[in-house]
């Protein structure tokens, strides 16, 4: 089990088999991952691999930071509530898509400068 630290969360990813009963999301939806805030815990199917598993963990990390930075309030505030689950995913698909396009991006306009630009917790997790 993998553990890491979000704002002074202390938060778990597991590997689970695919049917387990982790990888069902709050609206009843099999699934390859969820994240659960109420248990600080990543679930990702342990057959999830290459490039796909890493745009799912990005995914799962956008969660991770809604919560853990309490932006997930911020969310609610801005969206109608029957629309408080998509507009959730659409911020991690966002994420997950274009996340590590923008850092690799800033990277090689200001090279090792860029590495200003990652939060301090994001720094740790690299260290």
């Amino acid at each position: 089990m993998n553990v890491f630290s979000m704002n002074g969360y202390i938060w778990r990813v597991r590997f689970v088999e695919p049917y387990s009963p982790m990888l069902v999301d709050r609206t009843g939806k099999r699934t390859v991952a969820t994240t659960d805030p109420t248990n600080l815990q990543v679930c990702l199917s342990n057959e999830l691999q290459g490039d796909f598993l890493i745009q799912v963990l990005l995914h799962e990390l956008g969660h991770c930071a809604l919560y853990s930075f309490n932006l997930i309030d911020d969310i609610h505030r801005m969206v109608y509530p029957e629309n408080w689950i998509e507009a959730e995913e659409w911020v991690c698909n966002f994420i997950a898509d274009y996340g590590f396009r923008i850092f690799s991006t800033a990277y090689s306009v200001l090279g090792d400068e860029a590495l200003k630009l990652i939060p301090p917790e994001l720094d740790k997790l690299i260290a």
